[in-house]
């Protein structure tokens, strides 16, 4: 079990708080949490503290239902949903939640970019306008980063595209 206030070190002192009405509430923390919260390992000083560990605990679990509580404002999906799902709501949910999207998935141990193949519906999607502006981003970083033998490649291979028509005429 990991503490709930770390999130990192393993929990060595576990509480449980049961309220008049039946609620339980429990707390998992490192042996580090619990020294920086005043609380001891040794059992006669452990009385002391347990309320404010609560009241602490309830601060940070409000803060994180606010944080799931933000929404993309163009799809209203909020982050929450896109942690429990895996699904964002629209393409700009990967721009509004970026960050958070990259620690999910990292966190779920999917690293690296998407190589994989594209839906037949969307095949088409991929045109040489596309190829054009990736080709011009090359280009542009090439330049930033003083490769210049990268710049005049991708440069030529624009000019090759920009020889060929954007659509073959079909509708």
């Amino acid at each position: 079990m990991v503490c709930d206030f770390c999130h990192e070190h393993e929990a060595v002192i576990f509480l449980e708080q049961v309220s008049g009405a039946g609620q339980k509430r429990k707390i998992n923390m490192c042996i580090e949490c619990a020294i920086q919260r005043g609380i001891s390992p040794d059992p006669k000083s452990i009385e002391s503290s347990i309320g404010e560990l609560f009241k602490e605990l309830a601060n940070i679990t409000r803060r994180i239902q606010q944080e799931n509580n933000r929404m993309c404002p163009v799809c209203g999906r909020s982050i929450g949903d896109i942690r429990k799902t895996g699904q964002v709501g629209c393409p700009e949910c990967y721009d509004i939640f970026k960050d958070d999207i990259r620690k999910y998935m990292i966190h779920k141990g999917i690293k690296g970019i998407y190589a994989g193949s594209m839906p037949a519906r969307l095949a088409n999607v991929r045109s040489i306008l596309n190829d054009r502006l990736v080709l011009q981003d090359k280009i542009d970083d090439a330049v930033a980063k003083e490769e210049y033998e990268k710049a005049a490649m991708y440069r030529d291979y624009l000019r090759a595209l920009e020889k060929s028509p954007v659509a073959d005429g079909e509708a």
